[in-house]
């Protein structure tokens, strides 16, 4: 009877764990109803402002302005500006929204790991389990994915509009090609049309990622341009007048920690190699489909009223400093999702057979089975080994003590 109730309720709790396991390891996933695609939340929605206006950020305790924002911004989004110092919203009103400062270096976690040509991470159990497996198995992968999510961007001063059907930015994707190229990498730029830009264009090219994950890039890079006035990116870097970049990393996906790790990495070795480069970083609302693999960054190359000569001037030095910031030894997403992935599930099968094992005959019922198979294996053999040796020590003469060296 009682070893029936024990097997019931082992049933049960295997069941339980089975659900369970199911669910950890589909984490993040979205699963669709009955004739309805649900999608990742922050996918779908306008997460730029589409009146021709923008934000100013002001700092609450001065007054003084840190920056200008075209997107939608939400309390508790933040910034990291180019002097590295972190912004978080308070509150907004109307086209100002005030932000606190959080920190004065925003950096100092991945400062010591770019010093040593790494991306240290420091972002949860999803940068532990890629660190595990690039210690154990670092083949070299160089290759980047590109694609253009809006692809309407285009810069005014060169094509006399802000939008249009194939925009500009496609040709800062193949700026971002060639100098990628030049330095080794393999690159798949998408052309791939996501118009119109609306609050679906996410969706539509969310079908692009997944096709350019298939190729397993080292980094995937969704190319657009910024909506502020000018002033925000013009810059001058070793002589040449072009456009800072502006880089992007979604608050509503489960890989943001990644995500903005790899984006303060780039940072950080960018200051180092072309100060004045990144405008800062924006850590806001959104998905950006940056849920589907580590390192899948949104960079903004300049605004619509910089020139598309001043955006690419960029993509030659960000392509410069990109693989850098990685580093070349890390392990292509798809198969390293795949890894991680696999051991999870490694390990959940395993907690869910010791839990039914344990449910089943008890921990007296597991101590007489390994009692049992120990004593089978190390105690009868033993002793039979044992008594072969006193057999055939009987049977054999007795050595001879050999007397000491120069004895009598």
């Amino acid at each position: 009877m009682k070893t029936k109730l024990l097997l019931g309720h082992g049933w049960r709790g295997l069941i339980i764990l089975l659900l369970v396991g199911a669910y950890l390891v589909s984490f993040g996933a979205s699963w669709p109803a009955a004739g309805q695609e649900i999608w990742p939340e922050g996918l779908v929605g306008m997460f730029e402002r589409d009146d021709g206006g923008y934000f100013t950020l002001v700092d609450e305790a001065t007054e003084a302005e840190v920056t200008k924002a075209a997107r939608m911004l939400d309390i508790g989004d933040s910034y990291i500006d180019g002097e590295n110092r972190c912004w978080e919203v308070s509150r907004i009103d109307g086209d100002i929204a005030y932000v606190r400062k959080t920190s004065d270096n925003a950096l100092a976690d991945v400062l010591e790991g770019v010093e040593q040509g790494q991306v240290r991470g420091q972002a949860g159990i999803w940068s532990w389990l890629q660190s595990l497996r690039s210690q154990a198995d670092r083949p070299e992968s160089r290759r980047v994915g590109i694609y253009c999510t809006h692809s309407d961007e285009s810069y005014i001063p060169t094509s006399g509009t802000h939008t249009k059907e194939w925009g500009d930015v496609y040709r800062v994707g193949e700026a971002l090609k060639a100098e990628f190229e030049k330095r080794g990498f393999t690159v798949d730029l998408s052309y791939n049309n996501h118009n119109p830009h609306d609050s679906q264009a996410y969706v539509r090219s969310r079908r692009t990622v997944a096709d350019l994950l298939k190729k397993q890039p080292l980094v995937l890079i969704d190319v657009h341009r910024d909506a502020v006035p000018k002033s925000e990116y013009e810059t001058v870097i070793e002589g040449d007048e072009l456009a800072k970049i502006q880089l992007v990393v979604g608050r509503q996906n489960e890989s943001r920690d990644a995500n903005l790790e790899f984006a303060k990495a780039l940072k950080a070795r960018a200051d180092k190699a072309y100060p004045g480069l990144v405008k800062g970083i924006f850590h806001a609302r959104g998905n950006y489909n940056q849920d589907l693999a580590p390192r899948t960054i949104l960079i903004e190359f300049g605004t619509h009223e910089t020139s598309l000569d001043m955006a690419t001037k960029a993509a030659d030095l960000i392509a410069d400093v990109l693989p850098r910031a990685t580093g070349t030894a890390q392990k292509p997403m798809e198969r390293a999702a795949s890894r991680s992935t696999g051991w999870i599930v490694a390990l959940a099968i395993a907690g869910v057979i010791a839990f039914a094992v344990l449910n089943a005959v008890g921990w007296q019922g597991v101590r007489n089975f390994f009692g049992r198979e120990f004593s089978s294996a190390m105690g009868i053999k033993g002793k039979e080994s044992e008594e072969k040796s006193d057999d055939a020590g009987d049977d054999e003469p007795k050595a001879r003590t050999p007397k000491a060296p120069g004895g009598q």
